[in-house]
């Protein structure tokens, strides 16, 4: 198969959707099919930053295209990209692969199957955001403008197929595949152990206050028992929570528990995994993340919220301790159970580790390969 991956940016940038765009077109092009990749010029939306020079070539063509941003809209949805149109109206292939609900990639792949009969599968990445009569709004309207077009749309839980429902999408064209995750990458780490010293909490995801918790986990640092050795490192791209974290970290006086280390690459953040004892994100609203998946994979126990795909992704009692979002102390008292319990914590890592064997590549990857196969065999 010719296979088009569309998406609003591609790595080097950092994020979620970057990496698993990444990585179902590794995993199609080692099964012996051609993929290539049109996107953006951006290295980040906020704030609005390109790619300063030309990139070194990949795996496989990536084209990126100049982005400008149309209205000061959140999340990138009123950023757009001219040039992606004529590539998806002129390269030959035999399935267009777009991502992200709402935003530039898909509005212009449902423009162009309107006059081009090549088959268009969308994976929406969808969290259902707030829930907002606004929010819900414009959700039926992407639904009707986008989505509707799609001759197969991806939702990656039960959740997101009820959300993509509710907001108009028919249930017939929606596909259920999960987010995945190489565990190769995790398959030499260390065998933990009991560690009568400080206990490393650890947080992986962009600074974005409104999504991520950032204010209800510095918070909860501070609530833990003023004896509990425990530190928390912040890793990831600033989207606006640093500065927020920095000032109530100091306000609440755990600034030197509290460190903020930036986005890493990845051989510097599998390092982070290794060395930590507990992972920790308090969403306020999630897909499915990746993260976890990888925290599971590197035999973390989990603290995070019960929001989002998360309850389908963690066990709760098993591999997670899932908490209500914006709830320091609910997220405080599962903190101080691990540091206080090295037996409970490797338990719980053990789980995560047999558990995310269901999120691996290697099963992911060929329904991917039989869902366009599909398409493509279908009649436009």
């Amino acid at each position: 198969m010719r296979v088009l991956e569309v998406t609003h940016r591609y790595p080097p940038a950092l994020g979620g959707v970057e990496i698993q765009v990444q990585a179902i077109a590794r995993g199609l092009a080692d099964r012996g099919h051609r993929v290539e990749i049109a996107t953006t010029d951006l290295a980040r939306d906020r704030p609005f930053q390109r790619f300063p020079a030309p990139l070194p070539p990949g795996d496989f063509p990536v084209r990126r295209h100049r982005a400008y941003r149309l209205v000061p809209a959140p999340h990138g949805l009123g950023i757009v990209a001219p040039g992606m149109a004529l590539d998806l109206l002129t390269s030959p292939t035999d399935v267009v692969h777009a991502h992200a609900f709402g935003m530039a990639p898909t509005w212009i792949a449902a423009g162009v199957r309107r006059v081009r009969r090549t088959p268009l599968v969308i994976e929406t990445h969808f969290d259902g955001g707030r829930g907002t009569p606004g929010w819900r709004l414009y959700a039926r309207s992407v639904a009707r403008l986008t989505l509707a077009a799609a001759d197969r749309v991806v939702a990656h839980t039960r959740l997101e197929t009820d959300l993509l429902t509710s907001v108009g999408v028919d249930p017939a064209r929606i596909v259920r595949i999960p987010n995945g995750i190489d565990l190769t990458e995790f398959h030499d780490g260390p065998e933990r152990r009991p560690d009568p010293g400080v206990v490393t909490a650890l947080f992986v995801g962009r600074l974005s206050p409104e999504r991520k918790g950032l204010e209800p986990l510095v918070r909860a640092v501070a609530a833990l028992p003023s004896n509990l050795r425990l530190r928390l490192r912040i890793v990831g791209e600033d989207w606006g929570g640093r500065a927020l974290v920095v000032r109530l970290a100091r306000e609440l006086g755990v600034d030197g528990k509290v460190e903020l280390v930036g986005p890493l690459p990845r051989e510097r953040l599998l390092g982070e995994y290794a060395s930590a004892d507990v992972f920790v994100l308090p969403s306020v609203f999630e897909c499915t993340p990746i993260v976890l998946m990888e925290a599971m994979a590197a035999g973390l126990p989990i603290v995070t919220t019960r929001v989002g795909g998360i309850p389908e992704v963690v066990s709760e009692g098993r591999n997670a301790v899932l908490c209500p979002p914006n709830d320091p102390g609910a997220v405080a008292a599962a903190l101080t159970r691990f540091t206080l319990d090295p037996a409970l914590r490797a338990n719980y890592g053990a789980s995560g580790r047999a558990d995310v064997v269901r999120f691996s590549w290697a099963t992911v990857i060929p329904q991917w390969e039989r869902l366009f196969e599909s398409s493509i065999r279908a009649p436009s």
